[in-house]
């Protein structure tokens, strides 16, 4: 139930909160095994399936299909394997914590893992059901034809319960300090503490933190948490535990596999670098800056579909070589989405794939803003020209879970930035310059994150290998926006999670026009 939502970070000492979406924790191991997938009847015309745009956790669809429907036997074996009676070279991928897409018969199926949401007396509760799904979408490769599905798991790999799991009102709940205003002295404190403890990077305090609640900071920086996490007494997280304290009294760490689970990287062959240069920036790649000014992304949390947009406008300015195409429209997949929960966070991966499956606008057909609806003018998108799309959405690695050091690298010196996902530390809202370095993180098949940047180079300084990143929260913070994060190591999860994609000119641009007809 955690995914890229967009955190900055409480003040150093205070328990953090995270954006909660779909109140749903499934893991790898738990959907393995054969799934029966029924179908509806299939058309020409894409359909929402019954959720919202953007989609809401307490206004899901009723999981049933009008009309005939047929059924198709689907088998999921780690790591990413799927295959049927008729076709045994599918694939497949767990999305985060929270959804499964499959590919299989030169069909695409994607649906988020079933759960219920109720409240008994005055408090929140939800139940995931990794068994089952919540309604979803299929469609032919080529998008000639669409139709909706639900799946069940009829033969499991591994015995599971469902998960029950009590959350919190709506509002967050009060922690000491959480609402007593932070002055200058206070946040000074926090910053000179910090570059004493630490040499690699140096801290500052921000003036738009002064004055402001942690609360405040939180909602500025689009954090609320209305469920509670789910996975904190899960096997996965618990390793990590073990495997965190380990390293911190200098013990050897755990041994993962033989504890039964699969770990990405080591699955997968690591990238020749032997081609690859020792530098990499696309903000002054062959004297050209093919990136889009850094963004503020406000109290909405959006860093998702922000960092998205942001690494498809790159990649179609690289591919085209030509740093002054427009970029496109950060709002439309926020607002229209149903893949994801707009400003209550998201994932990369879903916004990829909405954007291959409906298609992209430019930025100047629906401007970003931090509160919205789904709108766009159809007479901005007749005289913009050639639509466009993405295509091929990935995980780098293949899978989730399938991302390193190496693959990383080559993905982003082949083919541009990419989407990367991290869990922030509460110290890295006062970075101001340097290498970020906080603790290694262990590669297990969930790793939590909480918010999305754009991964635009790579380099070492002074034998410290890094990440160089352009964040979300405005032009002041950092290093002009960017920051750079200790590489190789995994250091707050950022090799965990890494998404990417290419554009194309839309073949069928009857879908987007007929999307935004539909939504007027």
């Amino acid at each position: 139930m955690l995914a890229s939502r967009c955190s900055a970070l409480l003040a150093v000492g205070l328990a953090p909160l995270v954006w909660a979406d779909l109140p749903v924790h499934c893991l790898r191991h738990q959907v393995l095994g054969e799934w029966e997938f029924t179908l509806g009847q299939m058309s020409t015309q894409r359909t929402s399936c019954g959720h919202l745009k953007p989609d809401k956790q307490t206004n899901q669809p009723a999981i049933k299909l009008d009309g005939a429907t047929t059924t198709k036997r689907v088998t999921l074996a780690s790591p990413n394997l799927a295959s049927t009676s008729s076709d045994t070279n599918g694939h497949w991928t767990m999305i985060y914590d929270e959804a499964v897409e499959v590919k299989v018969e030169g069909l695409t199926l994607f649906a988020f893992s079933k759960f219920d949401l109720w409240t008994e007396n005055g408090q929140q509760k939800n139940m995931s059901h990794c068994d089952g799904t919540q309604l979803g979408w299929y469609q032919t490769t080529d998008r000639k034809q669409f139709g909706c599905y639900y799946g069940r798991l009829v033969d499991q790999v591994a015995a599971q319960a469902p998960q029950m799991h009590a959350a919190a009102p709506g509002v967050p709940p009060k922690t000491p300090g959480y609402d007593v205003a932070m002055d200058a002295n206070s946040h000074k404190a926090v910053a000179d503490n910090l570059n004493l403890i630490q040499t690699g990077w140096g801290a500052t305090v921000y003036d738009h933190m002064v004055g402001k609640t942690p609360r405040e900071l939180n909602t500025m920086s689009g954090i609320r948490r209305t469920l509670p996490l789910s996975d904190q007494s899960s096997p996965v997280s618990l390793m990590a535990t073990k495997l965190h304290l380990r390293r911190m009294s200098g013990s050897e760490s755990l041994d993962a596999n033989a504890m039964g689970w699969q770990i990405g990287p080591d699955a997968q062959a690591s990238v020749a670098s032997a081609s690859l240069p020792e530098t990499m920036d696309w903000r002054h790649a062959d004297g050209k800056n093919y990136l889009e000014p850094v963004i503020d992304q406000g109290d909405c949390g959006s860093c998702y579909t922000v960092s998205t947009v942001r690494m498809l406008s790159a990649r179609n300015k690289i591919k085209q070589k030509d740093p002054s195409l427009m970029p496109f429209s950060i709002s439309f997949p926020l607002y229209c989405a149903e893949y994801n929960q707009g400003c209550d966070g998201g994932y990369a991966f879903l916004t990829t794939k909405w954007s291959a499956d409906v298609g992209l606008v430019p930025a100047t057909c629906a401007k970003y803003t931090t509160s919205g609806s789904c709108s766009i003018d159809p007479a901005c998108l007749n005289d913009v020209g050639a639509s466009y799309r993405a295509t091929d959405h990935h995980y780098v690695g293949g899978y989730y879970g399938g991302a390193n050091e190496q693959a990383m690298m080559h993905e982003l010196v082949e083919s541009g930035p990419l989407v990367v996902s991290l869990e922030p530390k509460s110290d890295l809202m006062y970075y101001q310059h340097g290498i970020y370095k906080s603790l290694p993180d262990a590669h297990v098949e969930w790793e939590r994150v909480d918010h999305a940047v754009l991964l635009v180079g790579y380099g070492e300084e002074n034998g410290q290998k890094y990440w160089t990143l352009q964040n979300s929260w405005g032009a002041d913070w950092g290093e002009s926006g960017f920051f750079r994060i200790a590489r190789g190591e995994n250091d707050s999860g950022v090799e965990s999670i890494a998404v990417a994609a290419d554009v194309v000119e839309d073949d069928r641009p009857d879908i987007l026009k007929s999307f935004v007809q539909a939504v007027l």
